[in-house]
């Protein structure tokens, strides 16, 4: 088990890494052509592509290498793919140990957040205030229960203009489901907290995501960019915030902000189609991610068959098809190629022919052997596991004297 989620970590990691790559390039020519809100679309590319990962590709069947009777039979063998062989046993508890790091570091900041803010009354549906002046304010924080807090000056600080646009913009956050948007990005941060470019996409996610809300405002408020810009002036440059939380102003480079108020807003034409260019963009990804995943194997091991000399009778108990006499005398020569299911305890449960050449002369001969065959099960993951074995069978009627049987 740990050896397969290690394997999906690493998948998941190249594909929402490839993802990532993909938004950072796309992020601000998307922004310049289609404005905010499309570019802060494309980050639904990311978990997507998580998703993707998640999803079965069906099953491809197992395939036996042709093998010369004459060495030995052997034992079916793992067909899983391995993924940084021997390294599974201190990788597993490595990441678990990162990822607990990285929820108890943000656990801790949202308790830090909380706890600066003291005591809290409410102001309004959905609105409460801090009793004192906090840099981290305004904002809106809580998953479960998400509130718009404001800071103790709020009235002080900005103008009843300005409270419009500052309340419409936490109300844009909510609305917007950034909330819900901000859990999933910290949840893909705690997942792959080794991979450093997940740390890059955080901050841009998250800068992205305060420029379209601000599109968001604009586009229902045209007539206040002034007071806008003021309100973005007069906010403090915060350090306790919260990881899940949105904040007016805490790390977001400001000038840029500032420029985005005097850009037209695009027509809604241009709009609907960076909108569909965008859902495109994230279905395409969620399919590459998903076609980048090895199918599943129809049966957990393949099987090699060897030879009669086998010398681990442990291993396996299998006696030779027996040469039909009418072909032996007719010096005739084939091939049967059959199908086995091998339970766990490496019994052959079914057996049936796939192809046998001349038709005919030598099925019957391997069906009646092939029943009687014992192998040593496959193992998955430490356990022993059933599994499809295709085994070709030569007959050849030039053996030594004495010899008989398939090859």
């Amino acid at each position: 088990m740990s050896t397969h989620f290690m394997q999906w970590l690493a998948s998941a990691s190249l594909a929402t890494s490839l993802a990532s790559i993909a938004v950072l390039l796309l992020r601000r020519p998307m922004r310049a052509w289609a404005g905010a809100s499309i570019a802060y679309l494309l980050w639904a590319c990311v978990p997507l592509a998580l998703l993707a990962t998640l999803l079965p590709r069906g099953s491809a069947p197992a395939v036996v290498a042709v093998m010369d009777w004459q060495a030995a039979v052997a034992a079916p063998v793992q067909q899983a793919r391995e993924v940084l062989p021997g390294w599974s046993g201190w990788l597993l508890p490595l990441w678990a140990a990162g990822a607990l790091a990285w929820a108890l570091l943000m656990g801790w900041q949202q308790w830090r957040f909380r706890r600066g803010l003291g005591g809290l009354r409410r102001r309004g549906v959905g609105t409460w205030q801090a009793a004192r002046p906090s840099p981290a304010l305004p904002a809106v924080a809580g998953l479960l229960r998400p509130r718009i807090l404001l800071p103790g000056d709020f009235e002080a600080r900005y103008s009843a203009q300005e409270q419009v646009v500052v309340l419409e913009h936490e109300r844009q956050h909510l609305c917007r489901g950034d909330l819900q948007a901000n859990a999933v990005a910290a949840l893909l941060r705690c997942l792959f907290w080794f991979n450093p470019l997940l740390a890059i996409a955080w901050r841009c996610f998250r800068h992205d995501q305060e420029l379209a809300c601000d599109a968001a405002v604009l586009a229902r408020h045209p007539q206040h960019r002034r007071d806008y810009g003021q309100a973005m002036l007069k906010a403090h440059m915060a350090a306790l915030v919260s990881p899940l939380g949105c904040h007016w102003q805490v790390r977001h480079p400001l000038r840029e902000r500032i420029e985005l108020l005097a850009r037209p807003l695009p027509s809604r034409l241009r709009a609907r189609a960076a909108a569909g260019l965008v859902a495109f963009l994230a279905l395409g990804g969620g399919y590459a991610a998903w076609a980048m995943q090895p199918p599943a194997a129809a049966a957990p091991a393949q099987a090699a068959l060897a030879g009669r000399q086998a010398r681990d009778p442990v291993a396996l108990e299998a006696a030779p098809p027996r040469y039909p006499e009418e072909a032996a005398r007719a010096h005739i020569n084939g091939e049967v190629v059959l199908l086995l299911d091998v339970d766990a305890t490496g019994a052959v449960t079914a057996v049936e022919v796939e192809r046998a050449q001349p038709a005919g002369v030598f099925e019957e001969a391997s069906l009646a052997a092939a029943r009687q065959w014992r192998f040593r099960p496959a193992m998955l993951d430490g356990q022993p596991a059933a599994a499809r074995l295709r085994l070709p069978i030569s007959f050849r009627s030039d053996l030594d004297e004495g010899e008989e049987g398939g090859q």
